[in-house]
């Protein structure tokens, strides 16, 4: 971490501070508007390629400013570097305000996705809630960042969300400092951004919102496979209680005995499912904003299936990661089999219209939604030991954050490494 000491200012009115980390996408700008605010300094916060700029005007809080900086940053927010040097205002500021982001040569981390956070989910299960039920909320803590970015830096129109102008409301809480939505860049309701629908086969729309979300869960506790369009990719859901539906999967996906994922509605399906010596650690990598589907040893009386991995002891297990996931599994209160939505040899589709294609004669119905996947993102996958979790699958939720190295760790050439796809 960089000194965080302000450099020698005599010879100027101000302060710019060049911060570097994970600081777009995360409610950083708002917490820095904050933050001023406390310490009441005056200046501006922006965005630009390069990560997060505040300008201040001289002041003796300044150093209490930068002392408290790292210590409260948001949960998503990283700091690695921050920079000072002198800057001279033409005239003093009257507040402290956000100003539009800058171009530039893009130097900064976009964000990973995270999973739906507490406060999100609460509202999603409030019925005095205006986004009550609504497959597609989030706030500055969790949603959609990496799998919906066209370009940086990381504002509203340079997401797959520009075709969705905020509502009266929305843009209300967009603009107040006191909300947990203030600079929210994919914030939605209801009225104004993403919507929830059921197609057939032949692409036709036989439900929508909530009837929509109704027909796929009774279709999969009848036995049926559905193609979920999530944020990084499509999944196929079936019961995974149901030997004949998993069978069913299997053969259509032409996937014979590879062990299949499965989406827990809540603890106590998963105690029933699963044997862990620290249930603890496991719900904590559950529980965390990369939500990865976690291997452990499957409970010896698990009402699984065994077509689900068969011949093997163990079991992948996941938490629902975003709003739709949440209430589709809340509808089916069972677990279901969450594997990527592909055919054999192809990456998991994108578009709905690919989803359609692709998983013609693999899946009966298709629950889709018009918000664009910009970035594929397969769900992470994490082994949990007795020394702690092994990375298996870097993905959805960790993917593109940068890794911390060892100290002295250096490559002395140019080095890339890449996936299987």
């Amino acid at each position: 971490m960089a000194d965080f000491e302000p450099e020698n200012i005599a010879s100027s009115n101000g302060l710019r501070l060049r911060i570097k980390g994970k600081v777009q996408g995360v409610g950083f700008r708002p917490y820095v508007w904050l933050l001023a605010r406390r310490f009441n300094l005056c200046g501006e916060v922006s965005n630009d390629g390069a990560g997060v700029i505040v300008q201040l005007w001289q002041s003796s809080a300044i150093t209490d400013f930068l002392r408290v900086l790292p210590q409260e940053c948001p949960p998503l927010a990283r700091i690695d570097s921050v920079t000072s040097t002198p800057f001279n205002w033409p005239q003093q500021p009257a507040s402290f305000t956000i100003a539009s982001s800058g171009a530039g040569q893009v130097d900064t981390h976009i964000v990973a996705d995270a999973a739906t956070c507490d406060a999100c989910l609460a509202e999603l299960n409030s019925p005095h809630n205006r986004r009550y039920h609504y497959p597609f909320i989030n706030c500055t803590h969790c949603g959609p960042r990496f799998t919906i970015i066209r370009r940086m830096p990381y504002d509203r129109p340079n997401t797959s969300m520009q075709p969705f102008p905020l509502c009266p409301q929305c843009l209300a809480e967009y603009q107040d400092p006191a909300d947990r939505r203030f600079h929210a860049q994919p914030t939605a309701c209801p009225e104004c951004s993403p919507h929830l629908w059921l197609s057939d086969a032949a692409g036709q729309t036989t439900a929508s919102a909530d009837d929509a979300l109704k027909l796929a869960s009774q279709a999969l506790i009848a036995g049926q496979i559905v193609a979920v369009k999530g944020i990084g990719g499509f999944h196929l859901a079936c019961d995974a209680t149901n030997p004949a539906a998993v069978q069913r999967l299997r053969a259509r996906k032409h996937r014979p005995a590879k062990p299949l994922a499965v989406m827990m509605p809540d603890t106590h399906w998963l105690q029933q499912c699963v044997q862990v010596a620290e249930p603890t650690a496991l719900l904590k990598l559950l529980r965390s904003p990369p939500a990865p589907i976690v291997l452990v040893m499957a409970h010896p009386q698990s009402p699984l299936c065994g077509e689900i991995a068969p011949g093997l002891n163990e079991v992948g297990v996941m938490l629902p990661a975003n709003p739709l996931q949440h209430l589709l599994l809340q509808q089916v209160a069972r677990p279901l089999v969450m594997t990527s939505g592909n055919p054999a040899g192809k990456p998991p589709a994108l578009s709905n219209q690919q989803a359609l294609d692709e998983l013609a004669g693999v899946a009966d119905v298709w629950l889709l939604h018009n918000r664009e996947i910009v970035q594929r993102a397969d769900d992470s996958l994490v082994r949990l030991t007795e020394q702690g979790s092994e990375m298996l699958r870097r993905a959805r939720g960790y993917v593109p954050d940068a890794m911390p190295l060892p100290p002295g760790f250096y490559l002395p050439t140019g080095h890339s490494g890449t996936g299987s796809r």
